[in-house]
């Protein structure tokens, strides 16, 4: 079985343990030099919690690191790509029996193109681990996937005019299987004027509803019924202005065969 990846947190945590055992003292004796619990502390060194910014340089005072610690889960959590909420995300994956996912910018991940995903993400480590997530359209019983995307991800010049070419064939291609359905919202459509980010709502067999969220930042897993509820009725509004499923592939294929490279 292969090692799990260590997160951030725990790469810190594990820095601060370090920093810890090169004073010689015990997890017990930093947490009562800074007035907080050996428990708490423990749940620092193995990344399961973050200290306040307070704390820390009380941490940092006592340990002589100057800055370093803080610096460091800065740094850690700036260039992490929010592995806790994508290891819970990838496990509703696996068990989802349908994925509702609507777009206004880019293709769904779950549907990307290698290259496409390389324009987009800044290591092939990303784009490694996100065609691994594309397994699941494949394996086993794979989920119903329901794609909603605004027309405009089909003009969106990413990775220039070959890649895109290629991946509308590939998404029209995709939007063939019975178990993924394509549909594109127009432009003209008064649901535009509700578009906001992108979100996800995963059905699980005898589990609440799932939906993930994304931003410019991070993604998040939202587990609320009212807040996944609210996203369901949002994606159901969107899709009622939505072409046909007949309609969105010949509208992909017609943009894949007006891709033009300059």
């Amino acid at each position: 079985m292969a090692r799990k990846r260590r997160t951030a947190l725990e790469a810190w945590g594990r820095e601060l343990a370090l920093a810890r055992d090169g004073k010689s003292l015990s997890q017990e004796e930093l947490a009562k030099a800074v007035f907080m619990s050996q428990s708490l502390v423990a749940m620092w060194e193995t990344g399961k919690r973050t200290p306040k910014a307070d704390d820390l340089a009380r941490c940092e005072e006592i340990l002589g690191t100057n800055g370093f610690l803080s610096r460091m889960l800065a740094e850690l959590a700036a260039r992490e790509v929010a592995h806790e909420w994508l290891d819970q995300w990838i496990a509703v994956e696996e068990r989802a029996t349908t994925l509702l996912t609507f777009e206004s910018i880019i293709v769904p991940g779950l549907l990307q193109t290698p290259d496409y995903a390389r324009a987009i993400l800044d290591s092939e480590e990303l784009v490694a681990a996100r065609l691994e997530r594309q397994r699941v359209l494949d394996e086993g019983e794979p989920p119903m996937l329901v794609a909603l995307l605004a027309e405009a991800v089909l003009r969106q010049q990413v990775g220039g005019a070959e890649v895109l070419r290629e991946q509308l064939r590939h998404l029209a291609e995709m939007a063939q299987r019975r178990t993924i359905s394509v549909q594109v919202v127009p432009p003209d459509a008064p649901a535009c004027a509700k578009f906001a980010g992108p979100f996800v709502v995963a059905s699980l067999d005898g589990a609440p509803d799932v939906a993930y969220v994304d931003n410019q930042l991070r993604g998040e897993v939202v587990e609320g019924h009212a807040d996944v509820a609210a996203l369901r009725r949002m994606f159901e509004y969107f899709r009622a202005d939505a072409l046909s499923h007949r309609e969105t592939i010949d509208l992909i294929e017609k943009a894949a065969d007006q891709c033009t490279t300059p």
